[in-house]
């Protein structure tokens, strides 16, 4: 009787120590997929509208013809200053929710993190400055042919 629970013992521990392994592996394999098609969505879109894309695609696509550019850029250039205003008036509500989010995560940081903390909102907010600079680009007028 005693050698039949050991026996029973060992394969439930091997079965769960597949199960375990298998989930692990499923996580892993889980977690690597979805590194790999973030990292494509991310370099397929960066935030930035890419309007020399956009026309071009659009130009194939539909058939813009070359008395019509003028019409479409102008289009798009009013359409960019109405972002650019909307994001003017926006930015303030932006940058409070942002701040209380900041503040938040340094109350529960120490006083090392909090200083490497700091850096990183320093380099974060520069990176994003440096986004929204080129998301915010010239007009067609002042694009380079």
């Amino acid at each position: 009787m005693g050698q039949m629970v050991e026996t029973r013992a060992k394969v439930l521990l091997a079965f769960l120590t597949i199960f375990v392994l298998g989930f692990a592996a499923g996580a892993l394999a889980l977690n690597i997929y979805f590194s790999r098609i973030e990292g494509r969505r991310q370099s397929a879109w960066t935030g930035r509208f890419d309007r020399e894309r956009y026309v071009k695609q659009m130009t194939e696509a539909v058939g813009i013809r070359p008395e019509q550019m003028g019409s479409l850029n102008t289009i798009l250039d009013e359409t960019r200053e109405e972002f650019v205003e909307l994001r003017k008036r926006l930015n303030p509500r932006f940058d409070d929710i942002r701040q209380r989010a900041r503040n938040a995560i340094r109350a529960i940081l120490d006083a090392e993190q909090q200083a490497r903390f700091d850096r990183f909102l320093k380099r974060w907010d520069e990176e994003r400055w440096l986004q929204e600079q080129a998301a915010s680009g010239p007009k067609a007028q002042e694009r380079k042919p």
